[in-house]
C-alpha cells in the first residue's frame, strides 16, 4: 500500500454525488470573515484576492513583500496580476524577522505583505504583533494557510486569507479565499469541466490501490495513466490565468467531509511520528513538540535529503520536497533557505493513515538510519572503458533495493555525469586513475568518516599493496577479470565463463568468497526480462519515441535486416567506422540497417555521424539510454568482446565479436565454443583481417537462419540475468 502523494477519488461515489446549497466548512468560517469564496485551487483563491484587492485600493503599491522559503505557483498570480515582488528571509525554525519585514517595508514600499505559517506553527507570530503598525501605514496583509489549515492562530488578523482544499481532503479541485472587503466573485468563471478532469487521474489512482481484480499490469498501467496525467494537468494549472469557481462535485464531498476527524488523526499521527523518529541522527524534526497543529505534513531536516526520498519511495512512501527553488526567489536566498531548500523532507501524515502505517513509515526511517554504507572505487575516462561504471551501477542498484547506501568513489569527475544519472552519490578523490596507491591516505579518512565498511574495486590498476593498505578498516570486494595480482580480499568476483582456467579455490581457499561463473554476470535489470515477438516487433517506434538521438538519415522497411554495433565506451582501434566502412563497399549489406552505439567519450564520434549522413542505412545512438530496446530490434550484432556479450546473450541476439583488449582474451574460448557467437579475430594484431573477418561471418548470419537460431538457443542457456542481484546478496551478508 502507498503511503502519501495526493488523494485518490473512488470514482463510483463520485457518481453518486448530488449539489448544495451554500459550502460552509468550519475550519473556514473560524477565521471570523464576512466573504468567503470557494475556488478550483489555492494559486486562484490567490489570484480572487488580488483583484479583490486591486478593486478596493485601486491606487495600492503593487509591491508585495513575499517569504524567501516558498512554492513558485504562488508567484504566478502576482506575476499575472503585474505585481512586484520583494523577498524577506525566513531562518531554520521557519520564522521570520520582525526588524527585516519593517527595513523592507521602508525600502520597497510594499502595498501587501504575504505570509505563511508553515507546517501548522505560528512561524508568523512576530509579524502579527506587527500588523497594527503595518496596518496604520496602508500595508495590507494576506495569509497563506494552505500548510496550517487548523492552525488557530492564522487568519484572524489578516485581510485576506487563503488556501488550498485539495491539499487536505480527497477532492478533484478545490481552494478559498476568505476577507471583511468585498470579494470579486462576479469574475468566476466555471469550474465543473476542471473538476471532471480533476477526477480522471484521482479516479485511476483509487482504482490501482483498491481495486482487488486488477492484476499488477493493470494496475502498473493504471499507474503511468495516473502519474502522466496528473503531471499533465499541474502543468496546464501552472498556465492558467483565471479564476474558476470550486465543482460541485468537490463541494458535495467537502459538505460531508469530517473536519474534525481528520484534524485529529493528523495530530495522533504527528505526535506517533514525533515519539519515535526524534532520536535519529540522519534526520530531526523541524519543530518541538506541541508547536504544530495537525499540520498538512510532518517536516524534517534530513543530512542526506534526496537519498532518502529516493529509499523512501522505492518502498512506497512518497515524502515531497516542499519546494523545488524557483525562478523568481532563486537568487533571493540567504544561508537559511538554501538549507531549507537542500534538507527539507516532509512526511506523509494525513487522515488516510493510521498507526499502522505511520509505524511502517518508522521502521523504514529506522532502516534508512541503520542502512549499511557501501563505496564502490571505480573509474572511466578515455583510456579506460564506461563498462566497468556501468556494471558497477547495476550492482548498486540491486544493493539499494537491500537498503544499503551506496557512494561511489572516482579519481576523477569522468563519470560523475553517469553516475548521477543512475541516481547515485559520488565522491571525486581529486587523484591519478593510473597510481592508485597514492591515494590510500585520503581514501582511508574518507571511508572512515562516511561510515562504509564494505568497499568494491573494480579497477585493474588495483595492486596488492593498495588492497592491504586498506584491509584493517573495510571489508574488500574485487572485481576480477584476469587472475592477477592475488590480493588479500575478503570476497573476488569473476563472472566469465573463462574463470575455470584459474585456480581461483587452491589460491584463496577459505579466507575468501568466490563468487565465480555466469551466474554472477551483473546485468542491468532491463536483460533480466523475457522479450515478446509483439515487443520485438514494436520495439523499434517505442524506442525511437524514448527520445534517443539518431543521426542518419532513411526509415527503415519492414524486411530489412538490422545489425547491432558496438565496441565500447573508447573503442581504441577505431572498429565501428571500419565496420561501416567495410561494408559500405560490399553490396551484400546495401538494405542491411546499422544501428551505431557511440558511447560519450568516443574518440570518433564526429566522424561516425559524418558517414552516418552520407548513408542511409546507418543509425548512430549516442547517448544509448535503453541498450535492451535497441536489441530487441536487431537481427544480429557485432561487438567487442567483454560485458555486453552477455547482455546480447540474454536478449539472444546473433553475434559477430572480436578481441579489443587484454582482458577480452579467453571470451573467444567460450563464446566461440557450440555455435553460441561468431569470433572475428584480435583487432588489435591485424586490424584489416579482422574487419574482414567481420564481414565474413555477417554475411553467414545474413544468408543462415537457421544459424541464427541454432545461436539463439545457445546464448539462452548462458546468463539468466539475474547475476547483480545474487552479487549484492552476498556483499550484504559478507
Amino acid at each position: 500500500m502507498e503511503i502519501g502523494s495526493i488523494f485518490e477519488v473512488n470514482p463510483d461515489e463520485a457518481k453518486k454525488a448530488g449539489t448544495i446549497g451554500t459550502l460552509h466548512l468550519a475550519q473556514v468560517e473560524k477565521y471570523g470573515k464576512k466573504n468567503q469564496c470557494y475556488t478550483a485551487s489555492g494559486r486562484e483563491a490567490i489570484e480572487l484576492a488580488l483583484i479583490s484587492l486591486e478593486r478596493e485600493r485601486p491606487d495600492i503599491s503593487k509591491c508585495c513583500l513575499m517569504p524567501a522559503y516558498m512554492c513558485d505557483s504562488v508567484f504566478l498570480p502576482f506575476l499575472h496580476r503585474g505585481w512586484e515582488l520583494a523577498f524577506y528571509s525566513v531562518d531554520r525554525a521557519l520564522e521570520t524577522a520582525g526588524e527585516e519585514i519593517f527595513r523592507l517595508s521602508l525600502e520597497c514600499d510594499p502595498g501587501l505583505i504575504f505570509i505563511h505559517p508553515y507546517y501548522g506553527a505560528d512561524t508568523c507570530k512576530v509579524v502579527r504583533k506587527q500588523m497594527q503598525a503595518l496596518r496604520k501605514s496602508g500595508i495590507m496583509v494576506m495569509e497563506d494557510v494552505t500548510q496550517s489549515y487548523y492552525l488557530e492562530e492564522a487568519g484572524k488578523d489578516a485581510d485576506f486569507v487563503v488556501g488550498s482544499l485539495r491539499k487536505w481532503y480527497a477532492v478533484p479541485d478545490g481552494g478559498f479565499a476568505a476577507s471583511d472587503l468585498p470579494l470579486a466573485t462576479d469574475i468566476l468563471r466555471d469550474g465543473e469541466d476542471y473538476g471532471k478532469e480533476r477526477l480522471t487521474p484521482l479516479a485511476q489512482k483509487w482504482e490501482y490501490l483498491r481495486k482487488e481484480d486488477l492484476t499488477e499490469e493493470e494496475k502498473q498501467i493504471r499507474k503511468t495513466a495516473f502519474l502522466t496525467e496528473n503531471r499533465a494537468q499541474e502543468e496546464a494549472l501552472d498556465r492558467y490565468e483565471g479564476v474558476r469557481a470550486i465543482s460541485l462535485l468537490s463541494a458535495h464531498i467537502l459538505s460531508l467531509a469530517d473536519e474534525e476527524g481528520a484534524r485529529q488523526k493528523r495530530a495522533e499521527n504527528y505526535e506517533y511520528l514525533y515519539d519515535n523518529i526524534s532520536s535519529l541522527k540522519r534526520l530531526w524534526p523541524i519543530f518541538l513538540r506541541g508547536e504544530a497543529q495537525s499540520p498538512l505534513y510532518f517536516p524534517v531536516y534530513v543530512k542526506d535529503r534526496n537519498e532518502l526520498q529516493r529509499f523512501l519511495g522505492e518502498r512506497d512512501i512518497y515524502a515531497p520536497v516542499l519546494w523545488p527553488v524557483g525562478e523568481q526567489n532563486k537568487n533571493e536566498m540567504q544561508g537559511d533557505e538554501d538549507y531549507i531548500f537542500e534538507h527539507m523532507l516532509a512526511l506523509p501524515i494525513d487522515q488516510r493513515y493510521g498507526e499502522k502505517e505511520m509505524e511502517r513509515v518508522v521502521q523504514t526511517l529506522n532502516l534508512f538510519e541503520n542502512q549499511p554504507v557501501i563505496g564502490i572505487r571505480v573509474d572511466a575516462n578515455k583510456v579506460i572503458a564506461m563498462g566497468h561504471v556501468m556494471r558497477c551501477i547495476t550492482i548498486a542498484g540491486q544493493l539499494v533495493k537491500r537498503g544499503c547506501r551506496v557512494l561511489f568513489l572516482t579519481a576523477d569527475d569522468w563519470p560523475r555525469e553517469m553516475i548521477s544519472q543512475a541516481g547515485m552519490e559520488q565522491l571525486c578523490l581529486h587523484t591519478r586513475w593510473d597510481w592508485m596507491e597514492e591515494e590510500l591516505p585520503r581514501l582511508r579518512e574518507i571511508l572512515t568518516m562516511a561510515g562504509i565498511r564494505t568497499l568494491l574495486v573494480d579497477s585493474y590498476q588495483a595492486t596488492e599493496a593498495y588492497f592491504e593498505g586498506l584491509k584493517d578498516i573495510v571489508r574488500l570486494v574485487r572485481m576480477d577479470d584476469c587472475f592477477d595480482p592475488i590480493c588479500p580480499v575478503d570476497m573476488l568476483i569473476n563472472y566469465n565463463a573463462y574463470h575455470v582456467r584459474f585456480p581461483y579455490e587452491e589460491t584463496y581457499k577459505s579466507g575468501t568468497r568466490l563468487l565465480l561463473g555466469t551466474a554472477y554476470v551483473p546485468l542491468r535489470e532491463e536483460f533480466a526480462r523475457e522479450v515478446s515477438v509483439q515487443e520485438k516487433a514494436e520495439g523499434l517506434s517505442d524506442y525511437e519515441k524514448a527520445g534517443e538521438m539518431c543521426a542518419g538519415g532513411g526509415e527503415q522497411q519492414n524486411g530489412q535486416f538490422s545489425v547491432l554495433l558496438a565496441s565500447g565506451g573508447g573503442d581504441a582501434q577505431d572498429a565501428l567506422l571500419g565496420i561501416l566502412q567495410k561494408t559500405a563497399e560490399d553490396e551484400s549489406f546495401e538494405n542491411v540497417v546499422f544501428h551505431t552505439v557511440v558511447g560519450e567519450f568516443h574518440p570518433h564520434g564526429k566522424e561516425i555521424a559524418d558517414f552516418a549522413g552520407k548513408h542511409p542505412n546507418v543509425k548512430v545512438h549516442c547517448p544509448c539510454k535503453d541498450m535492451a530496446g535497441l536489441m530487441t530490434v536487431c537481427d544480429a550484432a557485432v561487438s567487442a568482446a567483454g560485458t555486453m556479450l552477455f547482455e546480447l546473450s540474454a536478449m539472444g541476439v546473433p553475434t559477430v565479436f572480436f578481441q579489443a583488449a587484454d582482458n577480452q582474451q579467453y571470451d573467444r574460448e567460450f563464446f566461440g565454443e557450440e555455435e553460441r557467437m561468431l569470433y572475428a579475430g584480435d583487432i588489435r594484431k591485424s586490424r584489416e583481417d579482422c574487419l574482414e573477418a567481420v564481414c565474413g561471418n555477417l554475411k553467414k548470419l545474413l544468408a543462415d537462419p537457421t544459424l541464427r537460431e541454432r545461436m539463439k538457443e545457445a546464448l539462452s542457456l548462458v546468463t539468466d540475468g539475474q547475476g547483480a542481484a545474487r552479487i549484492a546478496e552476498e556483499i550484504v551478508r559478507l
